[in-house]
């Protein structure tokens, strides 16, 4: 009922006075992160419109939700690239967010787009340097998208990633799918190729003002930002006329709506 009460009215803002999109970073802060618990969260407790994740590829060439190349960080020691899909479903997963332990299980690329379908969030899936996937080689790339196409997510679904080179593949190859390139201030740099290969930004909090945003939207193209969890930051985001932001803790009511 809580999240209920929260999506519509973050639903009625939205359709009054205009609205953010929020993304909910590797689901959201209840439960490990990048498992089916905190994406399921990020829709059941905070509402919000999209949820990113990670995607690296196994030994045996599963596709599943890793950031780190390993698991060190959520408790254990195995590398995703060496290991296959059945050992690393076999770990437990470890992680203390806000002062609560959470446990779980690493989760696939095809079960998180399911949880995007069956919830309507849309999903940002961001491209780690992983074999078959990266600048030099992305062999493994259109089985990632088939997973998206037989889903219906192709036009609902964006690609992010910091590497340039993979982005053009993607644009090449799978032109429907919306891209976006994870940077910092180095977008001073690339703005002219963003233009060119028709790929958003999607640009550090911190590392842009709203001359940056006015500049991208002379050329078509919104901006998004990450990782933003401070209300004031969001609302500064919005003011700036921000279109996308990734949190892992913001309540929509706190900035959808809010003045541009």
């Amino acid at each position: 009922m809580r999240r209920v009460v929260i999506v519509a009215v973050a639903a009625m803002i939205a359709v009054a006075v205009g609205a953010v999109t929020l993304v909910g970073h590797r689901g959201c802060v209840i439960g490990v992160e990048n498992t089916a618990e905190a994406f399921r969260a990020a829709h059941e407790v905070y509402g919000y419109d999209g949820i990113e994740c990670d995607v690296r590829v196994t030994a045996d060439g599963e596709y599943v939700i890793m950031h780190d190349e390993s698991t060190v960080r959520l408790g254990d020691s195995v590398v995703v690239a060496e290991s296959t899909l059945e050992r690393l479903k076999a770990l437990e997963l470890r992680q203390t967010r806000r002062g609560i332990a959470y446990t779980g299980r690493i989760c696939t690329v095809a079960e998180y787009l399911d949880i995007c379908v069956e919830t309507g969030m849309f999903p940002i899936i961001e491209l780690k340097w992983t074999p078959g996937i990266n600048n030099n080689d992305m062999s493994r790339f259109d089985g990632l998208a088939r997973l998206v196409e037989e889903r219906g997510l192709t036009d609902r679904a964006v690609i992010l990633t910091s590497m340039r080179r993979s982005l053009e593949y993607v644009r090449e190859h799978h032109p429907r799918l919306r891209c976006q390139w994870l940077c910092r201030k180095s977008w001073t740099e690339h703005i002219g190729w963003c233009r060119e290969w028709g790929i958003e930004p999607s640009i550090m909090w911190g590392d842009y003002d709203a001359e940056t945003v006015k500049r991208f939207a002379a050329q078509g193209q919104p901006v998004a930002t990450w990782t933003v969890d401070n209300v004031a930051n969001a609302l500064e985001a919005v003011r700036m006329g921000v279109a996308t932001i990734t949190t892992n803790m913001l309540w929509p009511g706190a900035v959808v709506g809010a003045p541009r």
